[in-house]
């Protein structure tokens, strides 16, 4: 065994060595201990070679530097062991010198009261003092153990208080399990696009295809028809068929008439506003341009072979199936997500984020509350963490931090104060200097590196994470105002029922053409092919929670009050009301972090 750490040592000298590197003995112990060593030392080669603070000589601050996890979590113990190390020492001293001390009042009391000649009582005076003090700290926790939570509907409200004891009690669950997730979808880096005619075609093109193998999948739809055959038949006749809406109105009698389109051809539909219909009416009340539909009913071939027209019996579209079953997680944790803190901003509830650390380290709350933060293993930033830089008028009004740099400098000096036991993943917005259509990649590098020096997953939106056999799907949700705008009863301050609708389309900004910019790539990267447990959006502003068949609907609010701009759209935001999710039961609490 020896023999074989012997080999490995100056295999990665002579690496080392090789690329013109030196090494100081601690920091080659420090690399030998890691998982797989030699592949550590070729991604430190690499990367060394990209900083431009790297004289040769490979020390922990230059390690700091580098992207590896692993590497990052084992700096962090070491210093969490020196410093462990230096306090054990600093108790040792001080414990030798109270000692002393003790020594040296025992004694001059005895000679006191032999000059005096005083009785010696039964217990030394210090331990007298020592178990006054103990009654003062009891009286203290008495006070602390105060209830300091509410739930009022799934909301826990925080009481502030002043805790000594709960701090050194908390021992969170997740701290005993290891990460465990993957990244089954994100468009960073595969996002091509010119700008020409064929990939606004081809975009459009995937969207359909996509969508209507989604549609076939219901065992009802299979018998539908495409368009061109339709327009073939010259007699009355039950049809079914898949199309896109090509375009939707309400006729001067109230009933609805659309066009649907596939790729042989357009129809006719009309949809009768009467008892019969009242399912379908509602259905096409909610229904846009763009979004795929299945469609029963009775065609009228047109006179003199003219194109005829369905009389709808059945419209519905793709849908979530009734019997969905969410995936669980094994284990007992959590995932908290937040969104649109916008760091940056005068409106930027610092204090709140403070509360929220806080609750996150066990120093807020209860035992009850100590129990919810302690099983919290992940956290998903939906994007805006930070204000950005010119992105609506006047905005530099409304700023307190007018360099993007020193934006996100700022933001990892918050984000590193969140448990290193705490995976967090930031999934970029429109306020974050990334292109503002959708899908969007990830923050930069040059921009983000410090979050990433931290642990921090940087991703794409939208992006569907599976942490611990949980799928969440993260979208900012940019194309939500334009749904509240052109669907009537939908509302800004009911996120839940706009979230509803992005699910029974299966597509995140179903329409084309409105305010939300959508890039024209090859592939459509906002068809929600694959059902999440959790449906993560943000951007509103707004608080909501609630399922749909089985997935759990989250849109996590702010942290951010109302700006100027913000009121000119009639939003009142929800800011410091942080959404938990227990993974392995889907139950749910806003934990509200004002104070009453």
């Amino acid at each position: 065994m020896k023999t074989d750490i012997s080999n490995e040592k100056q295999t990665i000298l002579n690496k080392l060595v090789n690329s013109g590197i030196n090494i100081i003995p601690s920091m080659l112990d420090f690399i030998l201990k890691l998982e797989n060593p030699q592949k550590k030392v070729n991604i430190i080669i690499k990367e060394t070679s990209f900083i431009p603070s790297f004289k040769s000589h490979i020390t922990e601050n230059i390690l700091r530097k580098i992207s590896d996890e692993e590497i990052q979590k084992a700096i962090k113990r070491n210093l969490i062991k020196k410093e462990l190390s230096s306090v054990e020492k600093c108790s040792n001293n001080i414990d030798k010198s109270s000692d002393k001390l003790m020594s040296t009042i025992n004694s001059t009391e005895i000679e006191e009261k032999k000059s005096l000649n005083i009785e010696k009582p039964e217990k030394p005076l210090m331990k007298q003092s020592s178990i006054k003090s103990k009654t003062d700290v009891s009286q203290v926790v008495i006070n602390v153990n105060k209830p300091t939570e509410r739930l009022v509907k799934n909301k826990l409200k925080i009481i502030p208080t002043k805790s000594i004891k709960s701090a050194f009690a908390f021992t969170p669950k997740a701290k005993e399990y290891s990460f465990d997730y993957e990244i089954l979808k994100d468009s960073t880096g595969k996002l091509y696009t010119n700008g020409k005619y064929n990939d606004f075609y081809e975009m459009t093109l995937d969207k359909f295809n996509r969508l209507r193998k989604l549609m076939r999948k219901r065992p009802e739809v299979l018998s539908a028809n495409n368009i061109n055959n339709l327009l073939r038949l010259s007699n009355k006749i039950d049809v079914s068929v898949i199309g896109m809406v090509n375009d939707i109105r309400q006729t001067k009698n109230g009933n609805y008439f659309l066009i649907l389109e596939d790729l042989t051809g357009n129809i006719s539909v009309l949809i009768r506003k009467d008892s019969e219909n009242q399912e379908n009416v509602k259905t096409i009340e909610r229904t846009l341009n763009d979004q795929l539909i299945y469609v029963e009913g009775t065609y009228n071939p047109g006179e003199k072979r003219k194109n005829g027209i369905i009389y709808a019996k059945n419209v519905s579209k793709i849908d979530i199936p009734i019997d969905h079953k969410p995936n669980r997680s094994p284990d007992p944790l959590s995932i908290a997500l937040i969104s649109d803190t916008h760091i940056g901003s005068r409106e930027f509830e610092e204090s709140l984020w403070n509360r929220f650390i806080n609750f996150l380290k066990g120093k807020v709350g209860n035992k009850g509350l100590r129990e919810i933060a302690g099983r919290i293993k992940y956290i998903i930033i939906n994007g805006d963490l930070v204000d950005g830089i010119g992105v609506y008028p006047n905005q530099q009004d409304d700023l307190i931090i007018t360099d993007i740099y020193k934006q996100f400098e700022k933001a990892s000096e918050l984000i590193s104060k969140i448990p290193s036991y705490i995976k967090v993943f930031y999934s970029s917005g429109n306020h974050d200097p990334v292109r503002n259509a959708i899908p969007r990649p990830a923050v930069p590098k040059k921009y983000s590196e410090e979050l990433i020096n931290f642990g921090v997953t940087c991703l794409g939106n939208p992006s569907l994470i599976k942490t611990h056999g949980v799928n969440t799907l993260a979208f900012h949700g940019d194309s939500m105002i334009d749904m509240n705008m052109l669907i009537s009863d939908l509302e800004n301050d009911k996120p839940v029922e706009t979230m509803k609708e992005l699910l029974k389309c299966r597509h995140l900004a179903p329409i084309y053409g409105k305010k939300t910019q959508i890039a024209p790539t090859s592939k459509d990267w906002l068809v929600i092919e694959k059902i999440p447990d959790i449906f993560h959006t943000g951007h509103l502003h707004i608080n909501g929670i609630g399922q749909y068949r089985n997935v759990s609907l989250i849109n996590s609010g702010c942290f951010q009050t109302q700006t100027d701009f913000m009121k000119s759209f009639g939003i009142t935001p929800t800011p410091g009301i942080v959404p938990i999710i227990e993974l392995d039961t889907f139950k749910s609490v806003e934990l509200d972090l004002k104070s009453n």
